[in-house]
């Protein structure tokens, strides 16, 4: 029964260590990019292999691949060496990868997983503009089978229009109100004209009183007939700049029309000013 006891310990113990998660190394990125690039990368990096674990345990690495092949004696170009590299550093998965920069501004980042059923190692590329770091996660996302959904994209209505000025609107109303009020005057002068013409003509002419009483009479038709005259003028020179200002405050009123996209499907929006 002694003899037997440390194999049983043994044998719980293994049976822990494979019932455990599985656990996965990320290394820092190899390559010739700048220091605040490569950070930035390899903040990514380890953000995206954490969200496609899947339970597993996720840990970070301070040595490169190329620095740790060189620990273990490997040749980093060597399929077998990321093996080797895995299996000393005792982990289920290690990611690596290099990230690498041309004259032009592109940056090119490959990623390696290496794996008990991925070997040699599995590979993804991908490249984007070194300035554009930060935005790098919708890139590598697919490098780590994480798909990316896009947002729906929502069109925004055009921005509402000022509180509407109604003068112009008020201005025309009155002058085309006041301009009405004008030229009725005025037929009604022209009227009273008509009936003091009669009256001058039938008017009798006998007596120097008759004579005054029809002086009178044609000084009060002129004045009537030029009050008359001014008022139907005015009326209908008023009524135009009335009927202007209506018609051009009418032409300042815009419906628009915009499509937009909502959650519950297509809409249109409308806007303006009445």
């Amino acid at each position: 029964m002694t003899l037997r006891l440390p194999a049983i310990i043994l044998v719980a113990l293994s049976a822990t260590a494979m019932a455990g998660p599985k656990r996965i190394l990320v290394l820092p990125l190899d390559g010739n990019v700048d220091p605040a690039t490569r950070a930035k990368l390899n903040a990514t990096v380890q953000k995206l292999a954490k969200q496609a674990a899947a339970g597993a345990v996720v840990t970070v690495g301070d040595a490169t691949f190329d620095e740790t092949a060189a620990a273990v004696g490997c040749d980093p170009a060597a399929a077998k060496c990321a093996l080797s590299v895995r299996s000393t550093l005792g982990v289920d998965e290690l990611v690596y990868g290099t990230v690498t920069s041309d004259p032009s501004g592109q940056a090119t980042i490959v990623i390696r997983r290496s794996s008990v059923t991925s070997n040699p190692p599995s590979e993804s590329t991908a490249t984007l503009a070194t300035g554009q770091a930060e935005r790098a996660g919708d890139q590598l996302a697919p490098l780590f089978g994480i798909t990316v959904t896009a947002a729906p994209r929502v069109l925004r209505p055009p921005p509402p229009p000022p509180p509407r000025d109604h003068t112009r609107r008020n201005a025309g109303i009155v002058c085309a109100g006041g301009g009405g009020v004008f030229l009725v005057i005025g037929l009604v002068l022209w009227a009273s004209v008509s009936s003091k013409q009669d009256a001058i003509d039938d008017a009798p002419t006998t007596t120097v009183d008759q004579l005054r009483a029809l002086r009178d009479l044609e000084d009060t038709a002129q004045t009537t007939a030029i009050v008359g005259d001014l008022m139907v003028l005015g009326g209908l020179a008023l009524g135009g700049v009335g009927g202007w200002l209506l018609y051009t405050d009418r032409q300042r009123r815009r419906i628009v029309v915009a499509p937009s996209i909502t959650p519950t499907g297509p809409a249109m929006l409308l806007g303006g000013t009445w």
